[in-house]
């Protein structure tokens, strides 16, 4: 058989197999293709909406914040978050940096960030919380999801290069922070052993109780308290700007670091984390599986019911090969359209997940949505299918008789 003959075989029986399927779907067999089709949409759109909250989960617990449009971070090995960056590489003379940055045209804000996971105590009540270090200045609203309003400008201990100016002992927490320590504004706090802290605002969000414990501080007296003063050291800076002619400029400020717009640095802190890996990787274990099992039992009753077809067609010589690819297609035009629909209702339930949340546990979404998670759905979807054709041609086979 030549290759042309081959091929044309093939394309007759893919658009036989399509209109066999279309045809039990909208007239002889209803019920069971519609069924077949919902069991592989549930499955996916569950796969689509766990993945998009495992890469929230991921994007969520760093510094990372909405209203900044670049991040300067060091390099990244691929071993360590280049966000939440304890113990890592970190940048020199960063007050003086950050003057440089903000003299750049066009440039809104600039602020290095140092972070640090420190213990505060109010009243006897002593717990670990992160605390960020930043240079409040207008139009720098928040860090973390938490609000620096209740922090003075520019930074007032830091002063013609030393660190003996006016020491303000400011502290903003976020929500779950105050609801942890029980502190409200005007509370005395002890950090890294200094009593010398007053909390000057506590978000008003709703913060839900898996939100990380959050206290922004002014970055000179955090360093100072945790030994980054002697060379003015931070982990990162952020940048606020409306032009994106500013990013080859940034390129140029430290030799090896990165400049990173919002979308690269959540793709970043993605990669960072082992999360949502874990998160997407047991979702496409429990999607497939179960959406393999879901369609070798419909479509397996389908084949022993249509048994009798099936010999029919087997007496008008209509080859078992033949057959088999014809239930070959069916069960991929099945779960390729339960793959599609899935992924966009899976789409949907991200959207409905964000609103629940936002309206019950949080003030920001809990999950990401990307217009990616269609053609991932539809990838697993045809995956299910696939695994499914052995144990279905095998079933095909004994119920033709296996004729050739």
């Amino acid at each position: 058989m030549s290759l042309r003959t081959l091929f044309a075989r093939w394309i007759g029986l893919i658009s036989v197999g399509v209109r066999q399927t279309i045809s039990r779907a909208t007239q002889t067999d209803q019920t069971r293709i519609r069924f077949s089709i919902l069991g592989v949409v549930v499955v996916i759109a569950l796969l689509v909406v766990v993945t998009g909250i495992g890469i929230g989960l991921a994007t969520g617990t760093t510094v990372y914040d909405d209203d900044v449009d670049y991040w300067i971070v060091p390099e990244n090995d691929g071993e360590r978050s280049s966000l939440l960056a304890t113990d890592q590489p970190q940048f020199g003379s960063v007050h003086d940096t950050s003057d440089r940055i903000r003299a750049i045209d066009d440039v809104t804000f600039a602020s290095p960030v140092l972070s640090d996971v420190n213990r505060l105590e109010v009243d006897g009540t002593s717990e670990y919380i992160l605390v960020i270090g930043v240079i409040n200045q207008p139009g720098f609203e928040t860090i973390a999801d938490v609000s620096t309003t209740g922090l003075t400008d520019d930074d007032p201990y830091y002063t013609d290069g030393e660190y003996n100016g006016d020491w303000t002992g400011e502290i903003a927490l976020s929500r779950s922070a105050s609801n942890l320590l029980e502190a409200d504004a005007g509370d005395e706090v002890t950090l890294a052993g200094n009593d010398s802290f007053t909390v000057t605002a506590t978000d008003d969000g709703s913060r839900s109780a898996g939100d990380m414990p959050t206290a922004v501080v002014q970055l000179s007296e955090l360093q100072t308290l945790t030994g980054n003063n002697e060379h003015d050291q931070a982990d990162q800076f952020i940048v606020g700007t409306n032009s994106p002619a500013v990013e080859d400029e940034l390129k140029g400020i430290y030799p090896q670091s990165e400049v990173l717009t919002r979308g690269e640095l959540t793709a970043s802190a993605t990669m960072d984390s082992g999360l949502p890996f874990a998160l997407a990787l047991t979702a496409f274990v429990v999607a497939v599986s179960v959406g393999t099992l879901f369609v070798l039992t419909t479509t397996g009753l389908e084949v022993v019911a249509d048994r009798r077809q099936l010999a029919t067609l087997s007496a008008l010589g209509i080859s078992t090969r033949s057959q088999l690819g014809l239930i070959g297609v069916q069960t991929l035009v099945v779960t390729g359209l339960g793959g599609l629909v899935g992924a966009i209702t899976g789409l949907g339930g991200i959207r409905l997940a964000n609103y629940v949340a936002t309206e019950t546990i949080t003030t920001g979404p809990i999950a990401v949505s990307h217009l990616l998670f269609v053609p991932y759905g539809l990838v697993v979807g045809l995956l299910i299918g696939l695994l499914s054709l052995p144990v279905l041609l095998v079933l095909t086979r004994r119920v033709t008789g296996g004729v050739p």
